[in-house]
């Protein structure tokens, strides 16, 4: 197994997300990906998991600066004044004293609270301690322009949006590049779509299992190597032993530039998560 690879900032690109996942089914996740070898896990307040992940990782034995997690804020915690104390309520049941990441869940829905605020609070958290890096989720090309100015150039750690093999989101991501800031894709796995029907040997998923057979791996593993190489940090999720061993894997698997140019004309441009209080994405 190759080292635990991490971004300039110090973000491990291969992490563990727990989204939809009930307290109890991320205790049991959490603790295998940990036995697996995960170092990176993604949770947020709207999750309800945060305490289970942090009584996972107190129960593994190891040093919390060996894991990395990253939590993100609600929109009602968005108001003034309810930031810093929402970060202190989400660290307690996290078990730590400072979040790795901290990111703002979504730009507030129909702008109800002015991101002046909001991004004013997230600085605030960080220069109060409780967040080591800060960034941002789900946030357009002028919303990060916008982010940059209030949080300051260089001090935007990340800006996590759907990124997966069919939904490759070049412009934000693009922009991103750009602008020096790592994009973190999550719904790596397209929801699990990527799996497909490949027995019918049509379509996107035949390019994805016939690649997947010339490197003796998983079409998931493939689904997140070709992320990797495309210089995002990734997040996966799944509450299978099996699976959540097979998709730390996907890190060791060297795609060559005929693979990454057939995989790059997967793109069919469609979000799987389409909610009517998140921003419209660029095209």
């Amino acid at each position: 197994m190759s080292e635990y690879v991490r971004t300039p900032n110090g973000i491990p690109v291969m992490g563990f997300g727990l989204y939809a996942l009930s307290p109890e089914s991320a205790l049991s996740a959490v603790t295998t990906a940990l036995e697996c070898g995960y170092r990176h896990f993604d949770t947020a307040q709207s999750y309800g998991n945060e305490e289970a992940c942090g009584i996972a990782i107190e129960r593994s034995g190891l040093s919390r600066s060996e894991i990395f997690v990253t939590t993100k804020v609600k929109p009602r915690n968005y108001l003034a004044g309810r930031m810093l104390g929402s970060v202190r309520a989400s660290l307690d049941r996290l078990r730590s004293s400072c979040v790795d990441l901290l990111l703002i869940h979504y730009p507030s829905p129909w702008n109800e609270v002015p991101v002046e605020v909001y991004l004013e609070q997230l600085l605030q958290v960080q220069q109060a301690g409780l967040a080591r890096l800060i960034g941002i989720s789900n946030f357009t090309i002028a919303q990060t322009d916008r982010a940059v100015e209030l949080l300051g150039k260089g001090n935007v750690a990340t800006n996590q949006v759907e990124v997966h093999v069919f939904m490759q989101n070049r412009p934000i991501v693009d922009h991103c590049r750009r602008i020096g800031i790592p994009t973190t894709a999550y719904c790596a796995l397209a929801r699990g779509t990527v799996f497909g029907a490949p027995e019918a040997g049509l379509g996107p998923h035949a390019t994805l299992l016939d690649i997947a057979h010339a490197h003796g791996a998983t079409v998931g593993q493939i689904a997140l190597a070709f992320l990797i190489h495309e210089g995002h940090v990734v997040l996966s999720t799944t509450t299978a032993r099996g699976q959540i061993s097979e998709n730390l894997k996907a890190r060791d698997i060297s795609l060559t530039s005929a693979d990454m140019e057939r995989l790059r004309h997967l793109d069919l441009k469609k979000r799987i998560v389409e909610w009517p209080y998140f921003p419209v994405f660029d095209v």
